[in-house]
């Protein structure tokens, strides 16, 4: 098996995984109540701090681990960091509206959410199933097809706001500074999405070597 046997490697999988739920969690949070935006702000750092550690566990654990080979840890190490990225990027979509005091939710990020939400819970779905990668085959090439189809649409939402923001004109400074802004934090969520997608994409290599 190239995975580690090791209990330990898949628990720190999970816990990655909750991390991401929590973050998403977050910030379906600011969605429904926009005053809370400082203290989600708050909270989305100190969890990528508790990401960070996780990832730092998984890389120190690989290091002392002579029985993998060079490849097989790189697509470990590729899983968590991709994990850690969404975390990041949800942090950092929540931080830039915080720190660029965008007065009112944009109208555009509560369609995002819940794609990621979605996609959060496929990603904690297909990291359990890591655990039996046979046994589990099935739940695996699941995951992944949901989690790139709602990559697709998020996709989709993020083209549809470009095309608005595009066909609209204005001679205010700072309207114009807020859309600058604003384009920053979709962009943000955007490529958390993307990096879901590759957590997918590795969960699929996973799943394939698996077979072998």
């Amino acid at each position: 098996m190239f995975l580690p046997r090791e209990k330990n490697f898949f628990d720190l999988y999970e816990k990655l995984a909750e991390k991401i739920i929590e973050g998403v969690e977050l910030l379906e949070e600011i969605t429904r109540n926009y005053s809370k935006l400082p203290e989600a702000a708050k909270n989305l750092n100190k969890l990528e701090n508790e990401a960070d550690e996780i990832v730092h566990q998984v890389i120190e654990n690989l290091y002392y681990d002579h029985t993998r080979v060079t490849e097989e840890k790189g697509d470990i190490r590729f899983l968590v960091h991709n994990m850690d990225n969404v975390i990041d990027a949800i942090e950092k979509a929540v931080n830039r509206l915080n720190i660029y005091r965008i007065k009112d939710l944009p109208p555009t990020l509560p369609k995002f959410v819940p794609y990621l939400k979605k996609a959060a819970g496929e990603i904690k779905r297909g990291v359990k199933a890591l655990r039996n990668i046979r046994k589990n085959d099935a739940i695996l090439a699941d995951c992944c097809v949901k989690i790139n189809d709602m990559e697709n649409e998020a996709d989709r939402v993020h083209r549809e706001w470009l095309s608005k923001i595009v066909g609209e004109s204005t001679s205010d400074i700072e309207d114009f500074k807020e859309t600058l802004a604003i384009k920053e934090i979709i962009e943000a969520l955007e490529y958390a999405m993307d990096q879901c997608e590759d957590v997918a994409n590795i969960l699929e290599t996973f799943r394939l070597k698996g077979e072998a």
